[in-house]
């Protein structure tokens, strides 16, 4: 592995281990691009374009489902400038999301991130998960806006 394949997969392990699996939005500015695009069932209308878009719908999810446990990497990789990343994470639902009630549940998240990175900075990443439960107890609200 290069040594600029090496500090992106650094920069993308921080990135989930601290910003995702803690919400600490202060490391928003040191790690994601100010014109980031994220691509996420997060925002079911269209990809998330820039920073403050990015930490308004994040910490808005995150403080809806906080982490009840360590998220847990289960795998990673790194190729040029682009960084995999697949984890599992656990969080609990103890606020209304979307116009869904807290409902208490502990779901877990498996999500595989597909970033890229410039200048140490993630510039995109296209989330896929298998997030049945989450989908599930979100089905009333987000299934008219995907398939409006």
């Amino acid at each position: 592995m290069s040594e600029a394949e090496s500090q992106n997969l650094a920069v993308a392990h921080r990135y989930v281990e601290q910003f995702l699996g803690k919400g600490d939005m202060g490391l928003a500015e040191e790690l994601l691009d100010e014109n980031v695009q994220i691509i996420t069932g997060l925002k079911p209308t269209g990809p998330i374009n820039g920073i403050e878009e990015y930490k308004q719908v994040f910490s808005g999810f995150y403080d809806a489902f906080p982490d009840v446990k360590p998220l847990s990497i289960e795998d990673s990789f790194a190729a040029g400038d682009r960084v995999v990343v697949r984890f599992k994470s656990f969080q609990q639902h103890v606020k209304d999301y979307f116009g869904i009630p807290k409902s208490d549940r502990v779901i877990t998240f498996h999500e595989t991130h597909v970033m890229r990175l410039a200048n140490g900075k993630i510039v995109e990443n296209i989330v896929s998960a298998t997030n049945l439960e989450f989908e599930m107890l979100m089905a009333p609200v987000l299934t008219p806006l995907i398939l409006a």
